[in-house]
C-alpha cells in the first residue's frame, strides 16, 4: 500500500468550522486547501444538503483567498461570513479580514471595512443587524509606528505578535445599509458576543478587572443595547467564555473555572447565571473537561461552540472532552441530574452546531484514521450521519495505521492510557525502531485524532507511541494538576513508563529508539536526554530550554509560569527554575539532537532553541538547528505549508540517519 508521506500535505483537505442552517436542511462548512503556487492557505465556504448524498455539496465561495466564520441568518436565506478578500495593505502578506453577506444564489455584499481582522460574527434574532467584533479603524492616513511603547505587561501574543495597543469591542452592523455603530468602549477587549432573543441584550466577555494584566480573568457581562447599560454576571474569579442566553432570556450559559490564574490545569464546567445578576451556579458535577482538547496536527485551535440551550430551556449541549476522546453531552440547565452523553465513539466531535429547535446538530468528527469530516445526528438518540468524504481521494490506497490502546503502570501506580502505530506488514518476530511522541500544554491530550506527522512515521517503518502521561487532560482535575511543580518528575517516570512497557511486547529494537515533542513537549524531549541516553535520537520542536528567561520572553510566561512552577516566580526562587530547566543538564547530553523552531514563535521563544543549540554546540554535542521564517507556535498546525511539510520530512530524515532507514531494515529482519 501507499504510505501516508510528509508531501501530502499539499493534498489534504481541511474542514474547519460546521454550522447547521436554521431548519436543519443544510450545513455550511468551510473546507481549507493549501495553493501550493502561493504557499499559503485558501477556503471556502461550502453547503451539503443535510439528507445528502454527499456528492450534493454545492461551493458558495470561492477565490484565491480564505472564507471563514459562516453564520446563518435566522430566516436561513443568507450567510454571513469573514474573508481577506480585498486590497492588500503595504506590508502585509493579507487584506483584513472584513465582513460580507451572501444570499446563497452567489451574490455577495461587502459589509465592514475595518483595517484589522473582524474576529467574530453574530445575527441579531430578527436578522436585520450583526454584532462583530473588531479594534476601531487607525485615523485616516496613519501609517504603522516605527517605534512602540508599552507600559503594560501584556503587550504581545503568539497569534497576533507585538500589540498595536488598539482594543477590540462590540460593533454593531446594518445588515441593509452596512452602518456601523460601536457598542463598547474603554482599555480592554469585549469578546464573544450572544444575542438574546428579544434582541434587546448581548452577553459578552471581557477582562475589566483593576489587575487585568496580572490575571487570566474573563467575566460574563450583558450590555442593553438601547440603553447602553451593562451588568457584570460573574465574579472575576476566573476565566469564563461562551455566554449564551437560554430560549426565555432569564439565564445566560456559558464555561469557565474559578481560578483566576490556572488556565488549563483545571477543567472547565457548565455554568448558568440569572440574566440580570445573581449567584452563578455550575451544574454538570462531573469530573472531566468541557471542550475538544484532543490535539491534532490536521488543524488549529478550532473556537469552542456556545453552550447550546434546548428549545424549552430545560438542557443544555455542549462538548467535552473523556479519556482522549471528545463527544457532545448534554446537563439539565438546573444541574438536577449527571451530564449524559449524547454522541459515542473513539472519536474527536471537534465542534458542533444545532438547529432552531436543538432537535438535530451537525458535528466535524475527527478519528485516528480519518482528518475530519461533516456528520449530522438528532439529540435525543445521538446517532451520527456521515455527510463529506473530503480526503477519501488521498486515503484510498494509503496505509493509515489504526491506534491500538496501551494502558501501564505510571509512577505511584497510577494507571496511564497511550496508543501504539505499527507499520504496514507488522510482523511481531521482527524488531522495529520505536519514535516517542510527547504532546504539549502540558494540559492537553492525545487521543482518537489523525496525526499527519504520526502516519508518516508509521508509513516510514517505525512504531509510534503517544502517550498520555500525568498533567493531561480528560481524566479529571486530579490527573491534569499533576505534573505542576514537578515538570520533569513523575511525568517523566510516566513516559518511560510507556517505553518500557512496548518494550517488554518483544518486537521494540532498543538500540533504534528516538524521542520527540513539541512545546511542552520539546520541554521534555530536552528533559529526557540530559536525563537518559536510552534514546538513539531526539528532535524537539518549538521547545522550553530555559525556565527562567521563557517567564519575561513568553507571551504567557509571566502567569503560566508562576503557575506551574507551584506558585514560585524566578525572582524569589531562581533556583527551582534552574532546577527544572532542561538547560541545567545538558552536559549529560548524549543523544543527537536536531531543533526544530519558528522564528515568530513568541509562546516558546527562539531564544528557548538558540540557548539549546548554543550549549550543545559549545560543549561538541551532535546538534542541528533549523529556524522557520515568520512562522509562529502554531507551525505544525496553520504555518506555511512548506514550513509545514519540510518540518515533517527534517523530523523523519534525523530518524532515519540515527535509527535506520526503518522501512528498509524491517522489512529485512521480517525475511
Amino acid at each position: 500500500m501507499r504510505a501516508i508521506v510528509p508531501d501530502d500535505i499539499f493534498r489534504f483537505r481541511f474542514i474547519t468550522d460546521v454550522q447547521l442552517s436554521p431548519d436543519g436542511a443544510a450545513v455550511a462548512c468551510v473546507v481549507r486547501v493549501v495553493d501550493r503556487e502561493r504557499d499559503r492557505y485558501r477556503s471556502a465556504i461550502w453547503l451539503v444538503p443535510s439528507a445528502g448524498p454527499p456528492d450534493a455539496a454545492r461551493q458558495l465561495t470561492s477565490g484565491a483567498n480564505e472564507d471563514l466564520l459562516p453564520r446563518w441568518s435566522p430566516d436561513g436565506r443568507r450567510i454571513a461570513f469573514v474573508s481577506d478578500r480585498g486590497e492588500v495593505p503595504g506590508g502585509k502578506e493579507r487584506a483584513p479580514r472584513n465582513v460580507f453577506i451572501a444570499d446563497g444564489q452567489g451574490g455577495e455584499q461587502q459589509r465592514t471595512a475595518f483595517d484589522n481582522d473582524v474576529k467574530d460574527v453574530a445575527w441579531s434574532p430578527d436578522g436585520a443587524r450583526l454584532v462583530v467584533v473588531a479594534k476601531a479603524n487607525r485615523p485616516k492616513g496613519a501609517s504603522e509606528p516605527t517605534m512602540r511603547v508599552y507600559d503594560r505587561l501584556r503587550y504581545k501574543s503568539d497569534e497576533e505578535g507585538l500589540l498595536d495597543l488598539r482594543r477590540r469591542h462590540l460593533w454593531l452592523i446594518d445588515a441593509a445599509s452596512a452602518a456601523s455603530t460601536q457598542l463598547t468602549d474603554g482599555d480592554w477587549d469585549d469578546l464573544e458576543p450572544s444575542w438574546s432573543p428579544d434582541g434587546s441584550r448581548i452577553a459578552f466577555i471581557s477582562n475589566r478587572t483593576d489587575d487585568r494584566d496580572r490575571n487570566t480573568v474573563r467575566d460574563v457581562h450583558v450590555l442593553d443595547v438601547a440603553r447602553g447599560s451593562i451588568t457584570r454576571l460573574t465574579a472575576s474569579d476566573g476565566p469564563q467564555e461562551h455566554p449564551a442566553f437560554s430560549p426565555d432570556g432569564a439565564s445566560v450559559a456559558y464555561f469557565g473555572h474559578r481560578d483566576r490564574r490556572a488556565s488549563n490545569a483545571v477543567s472547565h464546567h457548565v455554568w448558568v447565571a440569572p440574566a440580570h445578576g445573581g449567584e452563578p451556579r455550575t451544574i454538570d458535577a462531573w469530573d472531566r473537561t468541557v471542550g475538544s482538547i484532543v490535539i491534532t496536527d490536521m488543524r488549529g485551535l478550532v473556537p469552542l461552540p456556545k453552550p447550546a440551550w434546548s428549545g424549552d430551556g430545560e438542557r443544555i449541549y455542549f462538548v467535552g472532552s473523556d479519556s482522549g476522546t471528545a463527544n457532545l453531552y448534554e446537563v439539565a440547565a438546573d444541574g438536577a441530574a449527571a451530564p449524559r452523553q449524547v454522541t459515542r465513539g473513539a472519536h474527536q466531535v471537534v465542534t458542533a452546531s444545532f438547529d432552531q429547535a436543538r432537535a438535530r446538530f451537525a458535528a466535524l468528527v475527527a478519528s485516528a484514521t480519518e482528518p475530519g469530516d461533516v456528520y449530522v445526528g438528532d439529540t435525543a438518540s445521538g446517532e451520527l450521519r456521515r455527510l463529506t468524504r473530503v480526503n477519501d481521494e488521498i486515503l484510498r490506497g494509503a496505509y493509515v495505521a489504526p491506534p491500538e490502546r496501551v494502558q501501564f503502570k505510571g509512577a505511584d501506580g497510577w494507571d496511564i492510557e497511550g496508543w501504539l502505530l505499527k507499520p504496514d506488514g507488522f510482523d511481531r518476530r521482527a524488531r522495529y525502531p520505536l519514535v516517542l511522541q510527547i504532546h504539549g500544554g502540558p494540559h492537553t491530550a492525545y487521543g482518537h485524532s489523525f496525526f499527519h506527522e504520526f502516519q508518516s512515521l508509521a508509513g516510514r517503518g517505525y512504531l509510534v507511541l503517544y502517550t498520555n502521561p500525568r498533567g493531561s487532560q480528560s481524566y479529571g482535575d486530579g490527573f491534569a494538576r499533576a505534573c505542576v511543580g514537578d515538570w520533569g518528575g513523575k511525568d517523566y517516570e510516566d513516559l518511560m513508563a510507556a517505553v518500557d512497557h512496548v518494550v517488554s511486547q518483544g518486537y521494540v529494537d532498543t538500540a533504534r529508539m528516538g524521542v520527540t515533542g513539541g512545546s511542552y513537549g520539546g520541554f521534555m524531549t530536552n528533559w529526557i536526554v540530559g536525563h537518559t541516553d536510552r534514546f538513539a535520537a531526539a528532535v524537539t520542536a518549538r521547545s522550553i530550554s530555559n525556565n527562567l528567561s521563557s517567564f519575561g520572553t513568553s507571551d504567557i510566561g509571566w502567569h503560566f509560569w508562576e503557575y506551574e512552577m507551584g506558585d514560585a516566580d524566578p525572582y524569589t526562587d531562581p533556583q527551582k527554575y534552574l532546577r527544572f530547566s532542561p538547560l541545567a543538564h545538558v552536559r549529560k547530553v548524549r543523544t543527537p539532537v536536531l531543533i526544530l523552531h519558528a522564528e515568530n514563535d513568541l509562546r516558546c521563544p527562539i531564544e528557548q532553541a538558540d540557548q539549546f543549540f548554543t550549549a550543545l554546540a559549545y560543549l561538541r554535542k551532535p546538534v542541528r538547528m533549523i529556524r522557520y521564517a515568520k512562522d509562529s507556535h502554531e507551525l505544525t498546525r496553520g504555518g506555511k505549508p512548506s514550513n509545514r511539510m519540510h518540518h515533517m520530512a527534517a523530523l523523519i530524515d534525523w530518524f532515519d540517519r540515527y535509527l535506520g532507514a526503518a522501512r528498509e531494515q524491517h522489512a529485512e529482519a521480517a525475511e
